[in-house]
């Protein structure tokens, strides 16, 4: 098929002002290929102006993307590292923090320096934030362009000033007891340093904000896969970057597929593309919607990225695919894995985003639930993206929802946890300054106000500390006899199997300083809940590590950024003492005369060689490429994945007869 250019490109490309333009989306929809892509296009059109390359993914990919091409002088790159960034943040600000600390609370100097040490769940989204905000300020690039995380982190990230907002509050309200006592004794006070570093802080928040919400120098652009999971993440996106009033103009739908009535797959996959193309316009009328072709081969390196945006089109110019209906194709899977032990209590289905995790823990869930009668699984969504319910095609919250005999599912709501645990601590907080109200003269309205509202700058990773939570609870209540985790994209899961080590580290700071002042500020109440969370943590962690009891199942796809990110997630595994026993390499294409399909395969095989000889130690299980998987096909998709229970077609050997 021949791709016009004759006609103009999207805003985005060519908007001038513009100074943030964000990519964003579901996992695995091609954010980090149109972020470089756009910077390639950028820098070449505008040779004398500056730009700077920016991830915020914590499983970054962007160097992976660009293959060690050569940026030109006016464009540079940075993926953020949050330890590197938050050692930079220390150097910068912790003199100021440490003398509000002081001044404000009742703290002494070693207490306030152990809570400053400490390394907080979410540092990643706050670090990358301050630096991008700091790049900006600077104003030494045109334009910053951002490679965001997922679809639910990167919300968080946007969400981050209304916290970093509450912060300052806090600070302020420290101070606000020193500016009192002065003015009572000395009856003048005078700004310092730490007052104007306050006022510094807030006027960057004030301009963050005003940058974000600037149509004329900020733009989001969602990228997404005219699949039903991608557009329903999307959907949820926009509405959530609506109320932050963030500007989003145009879109992106990635690989369009070009009508072939002579192969089955690809008829397929053209039918599900037609009809989501139609739904994409209903659902986003307000945006403009832009369309990208399937590239035959991977978009890595410079020459294909800067050739990217020659290839893309108005959306409604890719109308005259077929709609004619396809055939469903049954599901075939090379080397199924082994059903896991009667033993597993804990499953996580992990990888990059994109990669099917969500389906194939549906799938696999459905699975054992008709293979272990009588026995009880829960399947448990982590991912603050949620996709259970879409998968499904069933409506799945925060109470468990029975699926079928033997299954049930639930998407964990953090936000309603975190509101129950706010509450218990306004209680206690109460009933200490009630009680200490009719005990001293000392203005203690000040430190009642400081105290109530440290329970509003909980960090960002709080969701993955409530779910670990949930998780034991549920193990504890032996009402499911197995948990099947579909966890959040390989960023965010790393963080997530760090975080026992990041509470434990938490937990013994804050028994420290509850201990030292347990005559003067008793909160039996949440030390009870720090008690219990402290055991739950340990629990989570020896289930996690015990092989007998707790696997990851890893998922990827037969490209080479997928299997770089895979080779991280196996390697941190094994530090971490998380068994891997299962490779599924999905979206694999069968053997085909197909001119498309062939060239897909061709360059997918050199992958799945790479995965054969790199995971050995791995059951390597290959899953042929189904495009939009119906809930009503997840459990034939399941009886294929594992040995036990015949196929509904051959096994097609991938590599021999190649």
């Amino acid at each position: 098929m021949t791709i016009s250019t004759a006609h103009p490109l999207p805003g985005f490309l060519g908007d001038e002002g513009l100074r943030l333009l964000l990519f964003g989306g579901k996992g695995g929809v091609g954010k980090t290929t149109c972020a470089a892509a756009a910077a390639l296009h950028l820098a070449a059109k505008h040779p004398a102006a500056s730009y700077l390359l920016v991830s915020t993914d914590p499983a970054h990919s962007l160097l992976d993307s660009l293959s060690g091409g050569a940026l030109s002088q006016n464009l540079a790159l940075r993926e953020i590292n949050p330890q590197d960034s938050l050692a930079r943040f220390r150097a910068r600000h912790q003199q100021h923090l440490h003398t509000i600390a002081l001044r404000g609370t009742f703290l002494d100097e070693a207490d306030i320096t152990q809570l400053l040490d400490l390394s907080m769940p979410g540092l990643d989204e706050l670090m990358a934030l301050l630096e991008i905000v700091a790049w900006v300020k600077e104003a030494r690039y045109a334009c910053i362009l951002v490679d965001t995380a997922p679809a639910g982190h990167t919300l968080r990230l946007l969400g981050l000033p209304e916290l970093m907002s509450k912060w300052l509050v806090v600070l302020d309200t420290m101070l606000a007891k020193h500016r009192f006592m002065v003015n009572l004794f000395s009856k003048r006070y005078t700004k310092d340093s730490v007052d104007i570093y306050l006022e510094e802080r807030t006027a960057d928040l004030r301009y963050l904000w005003t940058l974000l919400q600037s149509p004329a120098q900020c733009r989001f652009v969602p990228v997404l896969l005219a699949e039903r999971l991608s557009v329903h993440v999307t959907r949820r996106m926009l509405v959530e970057l609506s109320s932050l009033q963030i500007p989003v103009r145009e879109l992106v739908v990635n690989r369009l597929l070009a009508s072939n009535p002579e192969c089955p797959l690809c008829t397929v996959r053209v039918a599900t593309q037609t009809t989501l193309i139609a739904a994409i316009q209903r659902t986003f009328p307000d945006n403009e919607p832009w369309g990208l072709p399937l590239c035959l081969e991977e978009t890595l390196g410079m020459q294909r990225l800067s050739a990217l945006w020659a290839r893309l089109r108005p959306l409604d110019t890719w109308q005259h695919l077929s709609s004619a209906p396809a055939s469903k194709l049954l599901a075939a899977v090379e080397n199924p894995a082994y059903l896991p032990a009667s033993s597993m209590r804990l499953l996580l289905f992990a990888g990059k985003g994109g990669v099917g995790k969500t389906t194939l823990a549906c799938a696999s869930a459905l699975r054992l639930a008709e293979e272990w009668q009588g026995k009880e699984i829960l399947l448990v969504s982590i991912d603050p993206a949620h996709s259970l319910s879409a998968c499904m095609n069933r409506q799945i919250g925060p109470n468990e929802v029975r699926l079928c005999c033997g299954l049930s599912a639930i998407e964990f709501d953090p936000e309603s946890d975190y509101t129950q645990l706010k509450q218990l601590y306004a209680e206690e907080v109460a009933s200490v300054f009630d009680r200490l109200s009719g005990q001293t003269h000392v203005h203690i309205e000040f430190d009642q106000e400081v105290i109530e509202r440290l329970m509003d700058t909980a960090p960002p990773g709080l969701d993955e500390m409530l779910a670990i939570t949930r998780i034991v609870e549920l193990l504890d209540l032996e009402r499911y006899d197995l948990i099947i985790l579909d966890t959040a994209p390989t960023g965010h899961l790393l963080r997530f199997l760090e975080m026992p080590e990041l509470i434990e580290a938490w937990l013994k700071t804050f028994f420290g300083i509850f201990l030292k002042y347990r005559e003067m500020f008793r909160l039996p109440k949440i030390t009870q809940a720090m008690v219990e969370l402290s055991k739950k943590v340990k629990q989570f962690r020896r289930v996690l590590t015990d092989p007998e009891r707790a696997a990851l199942m890893a998922v990827t796809i037969p490209t080479q950024m997928a299997y770089e990110e895979t080779s991280d997630l196996v390697a941190a595994c094994e530090r971490l003492q998380v068994a891997v026993p299962v490779l599924f390499v999905n979206m694999v294409t069968p053997a085909a005369s197909c001119p498309t399909c062939s060239a897909l395969r061709r360059g997918e095989l050199l992958v799945l060689q790479r995965y054969q000889k790199a995971f050995q130690t791995q059951s390597l299980s290959i899953v042929y490429r189904q495009e939009s998987v119906e809930p009503e096909r997840l459990g034939s998709l399941g009886r294929s994945l594992y040995k036990g229970m015949n196929s509904n077609q051959p096994v097609q050997h991938l590599v021999e007869h190649d």
